[in-house]
């Protein structure tokens, strides 16, 4: 499958299942900002029509979506949205389709930038929360990898060492993406909506009552709940935004869930969409997911681009279906814990970040993402 466009979504845990996606009839694509708007009404009405669609949108692709974000934009190199149109997908096991992971190899992230010139920007994001421009910010940065192996063997040897329900692979013909992020976007089911945001990490323990004691202390962690909250709040604005009034509610707060090599601390919000509203409007209302930009959202984002170094891509952006009809169900993922890369090279790059708030100590943080990072690095050297 490898140089034909292609998408695999995968969830890997338990009892979890998979959809792929292959052989579109159309695609469309936006390179530009003003070419974003129109690429998802074609995407709104061809779905109402009967298509499946499948695809991804690049962080900055949001700056398209708010006249106030316009004002100094910037954009990476790749698509800022880019999408298949399908007549239907196939649900097979991930054995069926995932090749032998051997030979593939997954590099240790190397950063873009340097420790003091993260610190820098965490001080300059510190000036920010203390002046009140905003409460909480997600500062990221690239890292560089090597990589050998096809997206989908790569996929395979990461796949179980990250235990990921919101994984996949995208291939483009030009582009690919191999995701293994555990934070769920959206859902759409019979027009009921749910996201779960994913804020607040601690690492694994090899002994199961330290491990346990981590688990404990991040669920009753002060800081990690207060920051929790503050991404609750936010999208619970988002989505009564394209709900029913008085629909939005939040079912699990400050859930921790488990995985390989981390646990991260994750909320569940639910809500009714008001009738006539598709997944097509949910995207252009709350994309990008709060829990990747801080609070108040638009804030947070215009003051990131001028502290982040470089555009995000595909990282923080998302990934995910839609099916046919005016009330499509759709699925949607935060584009964490994903490589992007090329065919042509064997550098492909890892975006890293943390949420910064008042008291948040800014060497912390760098350990923190370097955490994720190496916990990527970890998952590929088991043997997934």
């Amino acid at each position: 499958m490898v140089g034909a466009p292609y998408l695999l979504f995968d969830d890997a845990r338990p009892g979890g299942t998979c959809r792929l996606y292959r052989h579109p009839w159309r695609i469309i694509q936006a390179d530009r900002l003003d070419e974003v708007g129109p690429a998802l009404e074609q995407l709104r009405e061809l779905t109402k029509r009967g298509a499946y669609a499948a695809g991804y949108l690049s962080y900055e692709a949001g700056q398209a979506l708010d006249p106030k974000l316009v004002d100094g934009a910037r954009a990476g190199d790749g698509p800022l949205l880019w999408f298949g149109l399908f007549d239907g997908y196939d649900s097979p096991q991930p054995a069926d389709v995932l090749p032998s992971p051997d030979g593939a190899f997954v590099g240790r992230p190397r950063p873009r930038i340097g420790q003091a010139a993260y610190a820098e920007a965490g001080d300059r994001v510190r000036e920010h929360l203390f002046a009140g421009d905003f409460y909480q910010a997600n500062l990221t940065f690239g890292n560089d990898l090597i990589v050998h192996g096809d997206p989908l063997a790569l996929y395979a040897k990461l796949r179980a060492g990250s235990a990921a329900g919101w994984g996949g692979v995208v291939h483009n013909g030009s582009r690919w993406l191999v995701s293994c992020s555990p934070e769920q976007f959206f859902t759409i089911c019979d027009s009921l909506i749910e996201a779960r945001p994913m804020k607040g990490t601690a690492p694994r323990r090899a002994d199961p009552a330290e491990d346990r004691a981590e688990a404990e202390t991040l669920a009753a962690d002060e800081k990690q709940r207060a920051e929790n909250l503050m991404i609750v709040d936010l999208m619970r604005n988002d989505l009564a935004r394209v709900s029913e009034v008085g629909s939005v509610a939040v079912p699990e707060l400050f859930v921790v869930e488990t995985y390989p090599t981390v646990h991260q601390m994750v909320s569940r919000i639910t809500a009714r969409l008001r009738s006539g509203i598709g997944a097509v409007d949910v995207l252009e209302t709350i994309f990008p997911c709060g829990s990747v930009t801080g609070a108040p959202k638009v804030a947070a984002i215009r003051a990131l681009r001028d502290l982040e170094p470089e555009p995000r891509g595909a990282y923080t952006g998302s990934m995910g279906w839609i099916d046919p009809g005016p009330a499509g169900d759709a699925a949607f993922n935060v584009l964490i814990r994903t490589l992007e890369g090329t065919p042509e090279s064997s550098i492909c790059r890892l975006g890293l970040g943390s949420g910064l708030v008042v008291d948040s100590r800014i060497d912390d943080e760098w350990a923190e993402c370097r955490l994720k990072g190496n916990s990527w690095r970890r998952g590929s050297g088991r043997s997934t």
